[in-house]
């Protein structure tokens, strides 16, 4: 029974192995995402505690935690290209504004106003979160469950959760929104609905 064990603990880090060569940590075994989802006024939204793909039903969704005065904060704008490109396909960029690593505004309409004036920016936010260590609100605690993903160590992580509210791949700060990387896998999960009607 041990030798059994032990085959498989050697199977699940090979494929763990596998899985992460790439820029962006892709994932294992599912992982569902639930966060508290605020409006735009910053009050917990309807049924607080939700999957984060319910602020969307059934889209793929982009997380990132985002700061204004940031080396990356420049990314923002390819962000924001991304949203309007691929809104209408199903996809919802979501921005955590966090004052975690002391890059950010004091307040959420500074926040607000900073984003709209320099990058016009119209995807959804958040109001000023913890993103890291204990205190870090729900969503952030369950992007960063999986064994293959990371809570973030800077500004700008990126987590793609799939339709069904799975974290679906994590990509670093320094990976730019509109990589080819980021796209693919933007593509690929955007593409999986279409896949399965098709099948059908």
């Amino acid at each position: 029974m041990s030798e059994l064990l032990t085959r498989m603990k050697i199977a699940t880090m090979a494929l763990a192995a596998l899985l992460l060569a790439g820029c962006g940590r892709q994932a294992g075994p599912p992982s569902t995402v639930g966060g508290t989802v605020k409006d735009s006024s910053g009050r917990p939204a309807a049924g607080a505690l939700v999957r984060v793909s319910s602020a969307q039903p059934g889209r793929v969704v982009l997380v990132v935690n985002t700061a204004s005065h940031c080396g990356y904060t420049s990314q923002y704008g390819p962000l924001e290209a991304v949203w309007r490109a691929n809104r209408p396909r199903g996809l919802t960029v979501l921005g955590v504004p966090s004052k975690d690593f002391q890059q950010e505004l004091p307040t959420d309409a500074l926040v607000k106003r900073f984003c709209k004036r320099n990058f016009g920016v119209t995807f959804p936010m958040l109001r000023i979160s913890r993103v890291t260590g204990a205190k870090a609100i729900p969503l952030f605690k369950g992007l960063a469950a999986p064994s293959w993903s990371s809570q973030p160590e800077w500004n700008f992580n990126k987590y793609l959760v799939d339709r069904s509210g799975r974290v679906a791949m994590y990509f670093p700060s320094s990976e730019e929104p509109d990589s080819p990387a980021v796209t693919k896998a933007i593509d690929a999960l955007l593409g999986e609905r279409r896949a399965r009607s098709a099948q059908r």
